[in-house]
């Protein structure tokens, strides 16, 4: 804990000392604004407190607009979610911020008061692009968020992940909540969310964060100068693969336990054991891979605690059709 802590502490640092804050009074945001052209794009790490990956890599990306390393003509925000959260090393402190970018807050709460502060910044975005990472193991990076067209253009010019768990356009990721993607959805603009891998510190997390923020700036000021389009520069990479949600395994006995080890993109078989010897049963619906599988902390008699998910895992595969088939 030491070390996370002197670690995280060290780039806040780096980020609080390069950061220009522009017009914004948001403490965590770093404003650049080139002031050729107007399309802005917005990057965010920490949304979730202890996905600490992407933030050397966005620290880095804020040091070298503020150097003239990176160049871009439009205004860019990179911003910080819950630094807070981070140092305590949690995913949120009170609640989650990334399902409370909504109309009614609780300003009691600082997830909800952070989600206030943010929503302003959010309503710029022409593009916004959100770095994650997985609660446990994963394969392989991969991009969640539901088809667009534009999104699609974006996800594959920036190739930051070969796949994408996608949905139809008209699903929300959680009834009753939004998220910041989806927020910046609601009001016509791509928002992508990335996810790099599992939770912690990571080399490939921190790289793959820069050469995505790099890209974008560089994709975002060719299309504005007519010199490129956003077609184009998709084109020029290979497709990603697609899939969905197929089952949501429904946490419904808190003596529900996954066998050890799973992970994110674990391959699994039509009727394949997903839960631990002598717990309740559970297989997997269909063919396909794990997603999102949940080991919450338990009481003595191997019970989750409350509040425990909804979802214990999910099953996706991988989609028969591209999604401009499926959905336009």
């Amino acid at each position: 804990m030491t070390d996370h802590v002197s670690t995280l502490n060290a780039l806040l640092d780096r980020f609080t000392r390069a950061r220009h804050p522009g017009p914004t009074t948001y403490r965590w945001a770093h404003r650049h604004d080139g002031g050729e052209h107007g399309t802005h794009l917005v990057f965010s790490s920490l949304i979730h407190g202890n996905e600490v990956g992407s933030l050397p890599g966005l620290v880095r990306a804020v040091e070298d607009l503020r150097s003239g390393v990176l160049t871009y003509g439009g205004t860019a925000t990179l911003l910080l979610g819950n630094p807070e959260a981070a140092q305590a090393d949690v995913r949120f402190l009170q609640d989650d911020l990334n399902r409370v970018f909504l109309p009614d807050l609780d300003d009691a709460l600082h997830e909800h008061r952070r989600a206030r502060e943010l929503m302003p910044l959010l309503d710029e975005a022409d593009v916004y692009l959100d770095f994650h990472q997985t609660l446990k193991a994963c394969r392989e990076p991969f991009y969640i968020f539901p088809w667009s067209e534009t999104g699609w253009l974006w996800v594959r010019a920036l190739a930051g992940a070969r796949v994408w768990v996608t949905r139809n356009p008209g699903q929300a990721f959680s009834s009753g909540t939004m998220c910041a993607d989806e927020y910046v959805r609601d009001r016509g603009h791509p928002g992508i969310t990335v996810e790099l891998g599992e939770k912690g510190w990571s080399e490939q997390a921190a790289d793959r964060t820069y050469s995505m923020i790099a890209d974008a700036l560089r994709f975002a000021d060719g299309v504005a100068r007519g010199t490129m389009t956003l077609r184009e520069a998709a084109e020029a990479q290979p497709d990603v693969r697609f899939f969905e949600t197929k089952h949501r395994l429904a946490f419904s006995d808190p003596a529900m336990t996954l066998a050890p080890g799973l992970a994110n993109f674990e391959p699994v078989i039509a009727g394949q054991l997903l839960s631990a010897p002598g717990t309740p049963e559970l297989r997997a619906p269909s063919p396909g891979a794990v997603l999102f599988p949940k080991y919450p902390p338990r009481d003595a008699a191997g019970r989750a605690l409350d509040p425990r998910p909804g979802e214990i895992a999910r099953v996706i595969s991988e989609l028969e059709q591209h999604p401009l088939a499926l959905w336009g």
